[in-house]
């Protein structure tokens, strides 16, 4: 029930997102709210059902996010989840100005840890982007405009290597149980990391990466 619903949400497309559900249209026109559940239910089952605030009465419908998960110790594949220009590194580099970031997800003894691989193109990512510190956090914006800041608790400095002109950041950040439910229910439209010296916007390249990733850690 779940899968037939996210194809409609992909494909069909979202035309909005009140609180942790889904709003979406199927191809007969219909409004349907999916649920966290799994369930859903026809908005314009009710009178009114063209109206925002009619929307919103389904929606109160709907169970708190269940952040109760079952977690196996398991370690998902490397993923790329972003790729494209920085800002910053357009203004002094006509090729050499990408961020590239693979994600894998672990497992362990009931906690998941996201960890995160940078590349940037530069032998020089201290001077433009400085380290990322106690506090950094990449900001994802989800389908509807939810935001879930994941922060980091540790400090990972750049790795430079200047023979081959690029640097690397390997860093990790622990996935609490309310952001693993909201990241799983929702493809992510916006990413920001805001390192020592700047936030900056970056491309995605898998939107559904948490959506497909995170039940590969539940039993």
């Amino acid at each position: 029930m779940t899968r037939i619903f996210l194809f409609i949400l992909f494909f069909v497309g979202v035309s909005m997102s009140l609180e942790a559900q889904q709003i979406a249209k199927t191809n007969s026109g219909r409004v349907v709210v999916l649920f966290d559940n799994g369930t859903w239910k026809y908005v314009d089952d009710k009178p009114g059902a063209k109206d925002q605030s009619a929307i919103k009465e389904v929606v109160e419908e709907a169970k708190v996010i269940d952040t109760k998960i079952e977690l196996k110790d398991t370690e998902t594949q490397k993923l790329n989840f972003i790729n494209g220009p920085s800002a910053k590194l357009l203004k002094y580099f006509k090729l050499k100005n990408i961020i590239n970031a693979d994600l894998s997800l672990v497992s362990q003894s009931g906690k998941v840890s996201l960890l995160i691989d940078w590349k940037v193109m530069t032998a020089e990512a201290f001077a433009y982007f400085g380290y990322i510190k106690e506090g950094s956090k990449i900001s994802l914006e989800l389908m509807g405009g939810k935001v879930v800041d994941l922060i980091y608790t540790e400090e990972f400095e750049p790795k430079e290597y200047e023979k081959y002109g690029f640097s690397t950041y390997k860093s990790q950040l622990e996935l609490s149980p309310e952001q693993i439910a909201l990241l799983q229910s929702s493809i992510i439209t916006k990413a920001t990391m805001t390192w020592t010296k700047r936030s900056e916007e970056y491309k995605i390249t898998n939107p559904a990466y948490f959506v497909n990733e995170l039940p590969k850690l539940m039993k």
